[in-house]
């Protein structure tokens, strides 16, 4: 996860910069906005990226989960047992 905190974090750096350097304003207050850029944009890419990765860990647990309660409803169907929604 660091280097998508490091890469975003690089992204805003060098967006805002730029976007200083192009507006006309000097180099001391586009470096400092920049960094003030880079931590929120480290923030915000540890948020995503924190929330990508859980919600496509809960995905693949549901994909789990209901795979077994297939495999078990098939298992009670071959002992002869009906299933429980049957």
């Amino acid at each position: 996860m660091t280097s998508y905190i490091i890469h975003g974090g690089l992204a805003g750096f060098l967006l805002v910069l730029a976007l200083n350097l192009f507006n006309g304003n000097d180099w001391g207050l586009a470096l400092m906005r920049g960094c003030f850029a880079a931590l929120a944009f480290a923030i915000v890419s540890r948020w995503f990226i924190r929330s990508l990765f859980s919600e496509l860990h809960l995905s693949v647990w549901e994909h789990q989960q209901a795979s077994a309660q297939a495999q078990a409803a098939l298992a009670k169907e071959d002992e002869g047992e009906p299933a429980e929604g049957d």
